[in-house]
């Protein structure tokens, strides 16, 4: 069960039930949604349980074993992005209103930013939105993807992008992960190799989703990253005067 706070709107509820409901309907291994509920004066869901450890916890525990984890990640991945399902939101609408978000941060950046989206590839694929090894449980031998509050229909390379940018995070060689930037550089590589070759598709393609990915980012103000990602948007935007 998972249980709101009072400041939480109940729209906000309502709207996580249908994503939830619309992914696992679509086949992707998410929990089910067995509906809404009012307990200790507070609006919650009931969530099929999920009880074993996260595919972080299980990497932080066995580093020998991380990049082994990582390639499970990308299998998960590539299995979600062969779903479909019609009531997500569309993707390209949800990332130009992310870099809009981040206005404050970029300034002048925004309109070439959003320009560059809008030049990328449309698509239908279940995407996760924030796919990261904490949001993946393994119970019962399986895999279970938790957080789909992001979830979205579209380009899978854009999915991939965003995860392949949160293993390069300069917030993850810091506590408490505290991985180091070369451990996470290798995690990086052997997801992305793996998932390119379960999907075929083409590092130059998901790299081109790296620019309005870094900047829609930069919105949730993580620790340590503004100007990781600041810098990055603005050697892309050079590179393309």
């Amino acid at each position: 069960m998972k249980l709101y706070y009072g400041n939480i709107p109940k729209d906000w509820l309502h709207y996580e039930a249908e994503i939830g409901t619309a992914v696992h309907q679509a086949g992707v291994p998410a929990p089910e949604v067995f509906g809404q509920v009012e307990a200790e004066g507070r609006s919650g869901l009931v969530y099929e349980r999920i009880a074993g450890p996260s595919l972080l916890a299980m990497m932080l525990r066995d580093m020998d074993k991380a990049e082994h984890y990582s390639t499970l990640l990308a299998r998960l991945h590539a299995d979600i992005h062969r779903c479909r399902a019609s009531r997500l939101p569309r993707q390209k609408d949800r990332m130009a209103m992310f870099v809009r978000q981040s206005a404050s941060f970029l300034g002048d950046r925004v309109e070439p930013v959003l320009a560059e989206l809008e030049r990328l590839p449309d698509g239908e694929s279940v995407c996760h939105g924030d796919l990261h090894p904490d949001n993946v449980l393994q119970a019962g031998g399986r895999l279970t993807v938790i957080d789909w509050m992001d979830a979205n229909s579209g380009d899978p390379l854009c999915d991939v992008a965003r995860t392949s940018m949160m293993f390069l995070s300069p917030f993850v060689s810091m506590p408490p992960l505290s991985i180091p930037p070369d451990t996470g550089q290798r995690l990086n590589e052997a997801y992305l190799s793996e998932y390119c070759r379960l999907t075929g598709a083409e590092s130059t393609a998901i790299d081109r989703w790296r620019l309005p990915v870094a900047a829609a980012r930069l919105r949730e103000q993580i620790p340590g990253e503004r100007e990781w990602l600041l810098a990055y948007i603005d050697r892309r935007l050079q590179a393309s005067i």
